[in-house]
């Protein structure tokens, strides 16, 4: 199994976006696109201010350095604009497992490719480069767009930890567990290569 997890400033290279690996330089702008109360109305956090916004992008940075997790910074081709973080964390070498998470997008970017392209970039990067056996998502109950999108790929849904969140007002939200097999990967990477295909074809008409 390859141990490297990955190189500095490798990125992973998409269709429309491109996943740089999260730098301070990328500090400032990903904060101003995370100070947005639609991205957090579904989820266990509340980011309200600019400076929660940037403490947010700081947590990023220093779990970056601890070596467990890979956070990305969304960076949009057609206009070199960041629209977006997303990450691969709890990397377990030794279990061979991971989680994809904290996919946090400019509300300008929902309801298009971009989601589905990081999801694609991402599983890759996990299941071909760090050879896992399993990549979970953990959803908030709140959040059904999102479980909506990671059924689309053919996650399977395991199982629901019961009041394992607390928000800020007080919210207790449950957290719905979903996973891809390594044995899953290839239906699931054609069902994406799929969509984006139909993405692509349709912008392109």
């Amino acid at each position: 199994m390859n141990t490297t997890i990955m190189d500095v400033g490798m990125k992973l290279i998409g269709q429309t976006i491109d996943l740089v690996l999260l730098e301070p330089e990328h500090k400032e702008e990903l904060a101003a696109v995370l100070h947005d109360d639609a991205i957090w109305e579904f989820t266990w956090r509340k980011i309200t201010t600019l400076e929660q916004a940037l403490a947010l992008v700081d947590e990023a940075l220093r779990e970056r350095g601890e070596g467990s997790q890979l956070p990305f910074a969304v960076i949009e081709k057609s206009t070199g604009r960041i629209v977006g973080t997303t990450r691969i964390a709890g990397i377990s070498l030794g279990h061979r497992h991971a989680e994809i998470g904290y996919s946090w997008l400019s509300p300008r970017v929902w309801r298009t490719s971009v989601n589905t392209e990081c999801k694609r970039l991402l599983l890759d990067y996990s299941f071909e480069h760090l050879r896992t056996l399993r990549v979970q998502f953990s959803i908030s109950h709140y959040n059904v767009r999102s479980q909506r999108a990671v059924e689309r790929l053919g996650a399977v849904q395991e199982g629901v930890l019961r009041q394992a969140r607390i928000k800020p007002d007080g919210t207790i939200h449950d957290v719905v567990l979903y996973s891809i097999l390594a044995s899953e990967w290839k239906d699931v990477k054609q069902r994406l290569d799929g969509y984006l295909s139909l993405i692509s074809t349709s912008i392109t008409k």
